[in-house]
């Protein structure tokens, strides 16, 4: 599998012109500078990896491609992600940022994992480890956060449903942490950074 990393910083005003016209919509859309270019880069993306594939949503937003590849993207700060597998895919990438992980986790975080955030002695680092996960995760399965996140466990790097397994792995660069799953498949990944 391959993650691919666009940094929206090298994002200008004829990169519109190479997403779709949908794509070129939705960034136009957008009223923060930063945010259209996201939008941008993840058209850019979308465009050299899946090629000239139509690019539909299912009743719960999840982004399909008519070719029948998986893939799904994410964007923070300045980078835009795109996950691509030969399985059902989720990723999530997330600039690390000050907050109070135990306070902003009992939303969203299993009794488990706020254990296992309370005991680590890097707190915010484990809550984007988790955070990241369990979102690639559902969106991986297809929900998104239209599930409880509490309805699933992110403690370990597996998580099994309805006779698939999840499989996530997690890592971090600068000060962005990543984190991909894939279902019933590895979710090994090789990070390649590629220029708009």
């Amino acid at each position: 599998m391959k993650l691919y990393l666009m940094n929206i910083n090298d994002i200008t005003s004829e990169h519109m012109l190479l997403i779709s016209p949908d794509r070129a919509e939705k960034a136009n859309r957008f009223r923060f500078p930063a945010d259209k270019k996201r939008c941008i880069a993840g058209g850019l993306l979308l465009r050299r990896f899946l090629g000239d594939s139509a690019v539909y949503t299912d009743a719960f937003g999840k982004p399909r491609a008519e070719n029948g590849m998986c893939f799904n993207l994410s964007h923070s700060g300045d980078w835009a992600a795109l996950a691509v597998s030969a399985h059902e895919v989720g990723c999530d990438i997330e600039q690390v940022r000050q907050i109070d992980p135990l306070r902003t986790g009992r939303v969203v975080f299993t009794n488990a994992e706020q254990e296992s955030i309370r005991a680590e002695s890097d707190r915010l680092g484990r809550f984007f480890e988790f955070w990241t996960k369990k979102e690639a995760l559902l969106k991986c399965m297809g929900k998104g956060f239209h599930r409880a996140a509490k309805t699933v466990d992110v403690c370990g790097d597996r998580f099994v449903e309805d006779g698939h397994v999840y499989e996530m792995k997690t890592k971090v660069f600068a000060d962005y942490v990543i984190s991909v799953a894939v279902r019933d498949g590895s979710a090994d990944f090789t990070c390649c950074f590629v220029k708009a």
